[in-house]
C-alpha cells in the first residue's frame, strides 16, 4: 500500500505497475549503459523519486574509467549515481516526514545500526554500509541515476519550496568535504588543500566557513585553480612551485594539509610542508606507490584517513543553500539520458569541476 497526496506534482504521477524507466548501468571499463529497468512496488518506509539532478562523482568515473575504485570492482552490473535531488513522487505507507511533492535532498549512506561501529557513532565506517553506486559488496548497491529512483525516507532532506535543486545536489560532496574539514580540526589554523576537484575545492570552501585562518589550494591545473578562487576567498598555488616555496621561506608550514588529489607525489609533498606535530586528512583515494612515511616518525605527523560523511549530512544540505555563488561550482549539465557525453566531459578538468545529469520534468 502507497500513500500519494494530491499536490501540484501529481500530474507527474505515472502508473507504477510494469513501467520502465531509464537507468545508467556499468558493466566494466568504458562499459556503460542506458537500460530501461522496470520500477518495483515501494516497501513501507521507501520514497520513490522523480530524480531532478544527479552529480556525476570522481567515484563514478572510476568506475566508468576502470570499472572499480580502490578495492571495490564492479563485478556485476550496477545502476551508478549517489549525488542527487529530486521531487518525492509516492510513499510508502509507514512514511511520515516525506510528502507526495516536496522536494529533496538524498543521503546515499544506509548504515546498519546494529554494528559495532554504528554502536559506537562511527556509522560512515559501518562494517554493513549500503551506499548507493558502490560496488564495495556483493551484491553491489544499486545507484540512483534513474527517472525514478527509490530510496528510504530516512535518506531524504526535505527542502523547502523554492529551494534550488541543482545547488542542493552538491549536498553529498560538501559533507563529505565537511567531514574532512572537521577531522581536520582546521578552526584558527593556516590550511592546505591538494587538489582542486569537486572535494577539494568544497574542502577549502567548507575550511574557511569552520574558521581556518587562512586556506590555500594546490593544482597542478591552473584552469581548476581559477575556479577554485571563483568560489570563495581561497589562495591558490601550484602544486609544482609549492615545495620550493616553503623550502625558501617564502611561504609558512602549514598546520593541516587535506590531500584530495589522490596523488602519491601529493602525500608526500603534504608531509614536507606540514608543520611538526601538523596533520594531514587523507580524503582522496591514493594509487599504490612508496610514501615517504619516515618524514610522519622524524615530525610526529598526524594521518587520518576521511571517509565518506558521518553526521554531516544536514549541515551540508543548509550551507550549500545558503551560499547561492556554489551554484557556478557546477560547470555544465546534460539532459538525463545522455551516458559518454555527459561521462567524459567530467573527466575534462581543464574544463569542468562539477558536471550534473538534469532531468527536466523534475527539476523545477
Amino acid at each position: 500500500m502507497v500513500r500519494a497526496i494530491y499536490t501540484p506534482f501529481s500530474h507527474l504521477l505515472p502508473k507504477y505497475s510494469g513501467v520502465d524507466m531509464k537507468s545508467y548501468v556499468i558493466y566494466g571499463p568504458k562499459d556503460l549503459r542506458i537500460e530501461e529497468r522496470q520500477e518495483r512496488e515501494l516497501e513501507a518506509d521507501e520514497v520513490r523519486l522523480g530524480l531532478a539532478y544527479g552529480g556525476i562523482c570522481g567515484s563514478d568515473m572510476h568506475y566508468y574509467q576502470e570499472g572499480k575504485v580502490g578495492h571495490s570492482v564492479v563485478k556485476e552490473p550496477m545502476v551508478l549515481g549517489h549525488e542527487l535531488t529530486g521531487v518525492a513522487l509516492e510513499i510508502g505507507q509507514n512514511v511520515n516526514d516525506v510528502s507526495v511533492g516536496d522536494k529533496v535532498a538524498i543521503s546515499p549512506a544506509l548504515p546498519c545500526g546494529t554494528c559495532d561501529m554504528c554502536l559506537q557513532g562511527d556509522e560512515n565506517v559501518c562494517f554493513n554500509m549500503k551506499y548507493l553506486g558502490s560496488a564495495a559488496k556483493r551484491p553491489h548497491t544499486q545507484g540512483a541515476f534513474e527517472e525514478r529512483p527509490v530510496v528510504k525516507s530516512r535518506q531524504c532532506v526535505v527542502i523547502p519550496v523554492d529551494a534550488d535543486l541543482k545547488l542542493a545536489a552538491l549536498a553529498e560532496p560538501y559533507a563529505i568535504s565537511l567531514h574532512a574539514v572537521n577531522l581536520g580540526e582546521v578552526a584558527s589554523k593556516r590550511v592546505l588543500v591538494f587538489g582542486a576537484g569537486t572535494i577539494g575545492t568544497l574542502a577549502a570552501v567548507a575550511a574557511l566557513s569552520e574558521g581556518a585562518s587562512e586556506v590555500y589550494v594546490a593544482d597542478i591545473q591552473q584552469a581548476a585553480l581559477e575556479r577554485a578562487r571563483e568560489l570563495a576567498d581561497i589562495q591558490a598555488i601550484n602544486a609544482n612551485d609549492l615545495q620550493s616555496q616553503i623550502s625558501s621561506g617564502e611561504l609558512p608550514y602549514f598546520d593541516v594539509v587535506i590531500e584530495a588529489s589522490g596523488a602519491p607525489q601529493a602525500f608526500n609533498t603534504a608531509l614536507a610542508v606540514l608543520i611538526p606535530k601538523g596533520r594531514l586528512i587523507q580524503v582522496g583515494f591514493l594509487a599504490p606507490a612508496e610514501l615517504d612515511m619516515n618524514m610522519v616518525l622524524t615530525k610526529e605527523i598526524t594521518i587520518r584517513g576521511a571517509y565518506r560523511f558521518l553526521n554531516e549530512f544536514d549541515k551540508a544540505v543548509t550551507s550549500v543553500l545558503a551560499n547561492p555563488k556554489l551554484a557556478s561550482a557546477v560547470s555544465a549539465t546534460y539532459e538525463f539520458g545522455v551516458a559518454e557525453e555527459a561521462f567524459d566531459a567530467s573527466l575534462d578538468k581543464q574544463k569542468h569541476l562539477k558536471v550534473m545529469l538534469c532531468n527536466n520534468e523534475y527539476n523545477s
